[in-house]
């Protein structure tokens, strides 16, 4: 540490004696040097903030490049936020258990501990009890509330670890793949923080806009609603973001690599499934177009409907696809655990039937949770909530309570977009009507006693969207 003299001090040295300056200097000598100040929790969340959409070998953690690079990464984040100890870490993320069971740092999921920001979060996938390096992933908490746990970690969203990035994500405090969570030695307790989540093309919480129009042009209409006084999607020139997109292609918009930042899925009139990830910050706010999109599907029915929603509110989008008899089945995001191959990795498992009988099925996180919830919507315009609850009822989501009216008279001729364009974590309402006029329906249901949407008068946020036949949140 370099230390400063400030300038009254240099003036005052400018200004004595030699003698007194000998005398200063002595007893600067003796004079013990400050203790340095100790490490704080927000400060590794901004180290590991600082490094978001980096990969192992640009910039790289010592020796990231190439290996599986989470522990790397995280002990990397811990000592350039200088934790004094971090003696016993090691590239393999076992070591961060071993570091904490030694220092009696280690907090089992199963204790009740809520994590805290800058401890690490360690996984064990497979929960073989014979492996002698029983943890699989290791990242860095950035902030929990009563549910969830936000995180920021090394070699996530892709399988191929040059590719693979340093990104977000967030996971329900009761999954069973979490081992547990490490405290960093000398650290000490800081106020919780509760940490928004949720995905957009630009990586923060509001909800922006991609319109795609009849050629296959789509356009990039940026949120922006605490810059322009809460008025979204019109403070800002809308941009081109990728052209080409045939209307026979479905496209469904998903946080699929679990970052924060919405990638696109793009089905095809034979089933077949590509991702295109977004890499917004690795190729300077340009999304979709700096890499090969790449199969992760095929065999999608033309006739099924496929609603993203992050069902297990683990942060990686999930799909649930509806087939014309009304069956909705569940195919889990296991993106980290089957190595960037999502949705593949195990047996889709039937979650509800009786679906055909709603036009429109909407995914919403109506309440907030981080669980996506479903809006169905009737041929009379009316409007169900089914909450999620999959943690309370076992694993089986939309079945385990009765679903309730939430709103009625919406028209089939108006378009519902669900997204959370007021960035609180509860998914809003866009209506888009045949005249091209955009509504905005904000949700306030704990303001109005569990009432999403009819709270207050909705209010126009926009116009002339009638020319653009695909709009995605």
């Amino acid at each position: 540490m370099s230390i400063r003299l400030t300038t009254a001090t240099r003036r005052r040295l400018g200004r004595t004696v030699l003698a007194s300056m000998l005398a200063t200097l002595c007893a600067a000598f003796l004079m013990a040097a400050p203790a340095a100040a100790a490490t704080t929790r927000s400060q590794i969340v901004a180290v590991a903030t600082e490094e978001l959409g980096h990969t192992g070998c640009n910039p790289g953690y010592y020796g990231s490049c190439g290996i599986e690079w989470c522990s790397e990464f995280a002990r990397w984040v811990w000592a350039k936020a200088g934790v004094s100890d971090v003696s016993g870490l090691d590239s393999w993320a076992q070591s961060f258990k071993d570091y904490g069971k030694k220092r009696g740092l280690y907090h089992a999921r199963s204790s009740g501990y809520r994590p805290q920001p800058g401890d690490a979060i360690v996984f064990d996938w497979d929960r073989d009890s014979s492996d002698v390096h029983a943890i699989d992933h290791v990242a860095i908490v950035t902030g929990a509330d009563s549910d969830r746990v936000a995180t920021i970690g090394g070699n996530q969203g892709d399988s191929d670890n040059y590719q693979s990035k340093v990104s977000r994500s967030s996971y329900s405090l009761s999954s069973v793949d979490i081992d547990g969570y490490v405290s960093p030695a000398g650290v000490g307790s800081e106020p919780p923080v509760d940490e928004p989540t949720g995905n957009s093309v630009t990586g923060d919480s509001y909800a922006d806009l991609l319109a795609v129009d009849s050629s296959g042009k789509m356009m990039l209409y940026s949120n922006n609603f605490v810059r322009d006084d809460g008025q979204p999607y019109t403070g800002g020139t809308p941009r081109e973001v990728a052209h080409g997109w045939p209307s026979t292609t479905r496209i469904i918009p998903a946080d699929v690599t679990g970052d924060g930042y919405t990638d696109l899925l793009a089905v095809d009139s034979s089933g077949k499934m590509m991702l295109y990830s977004n890499n917004f910050v690795r190729d300077d706010g340009q999304p979709y177009t700096g890499s090969s999109p790449r199969e992760v599907g095929h065999g999608w029915p033309s006739t099924t409907r496929i609603i993203p929603a992050d069902v297990t509110g683990d942060g990686y989008t999930d799909l649930l696809a509806v087939d014309s008899s009304g069956k909705m089945m569940l195919y889990s995001n296991n993106f980290v655990r089957d190595d960037g191959q999502p949705f593949t990795g195990g047996t889709p498992r039937e979650v509800g039937h009786a679906w055909s009988s709603s036009t429109r099925i909407l995914p919403a996180d109506v309440t907030g949770d981080g669980y996506t919830d479903l809006l169905a919507v009737d041929s009379s315009g009316k409007m169900m909530l089914y909450s999620n609850n999959i943690v309370r009822d076992d694993g089986q989501p939309f079945t385990g309570g009765t679903p309730r009216e939430v709103g009625h008279g919406w028209p089939s001729t108006t378009r519902i977009i669900p997204a959370d364009v007021t960035g609180d974590g509860y998914t809003d309402l866009l209506a888009v009507d045949a005249a091209g006029t955009m509504n905005l329906y904000s949700n306030n249901i704990v303001r109005d006693d569990g009432q999403p949407f009819t709270g207050s008068s909705p209010r126009e946020v926009g116009h002339a969207w009638g020319v653009f036949p695909r709009i995605l949140a």
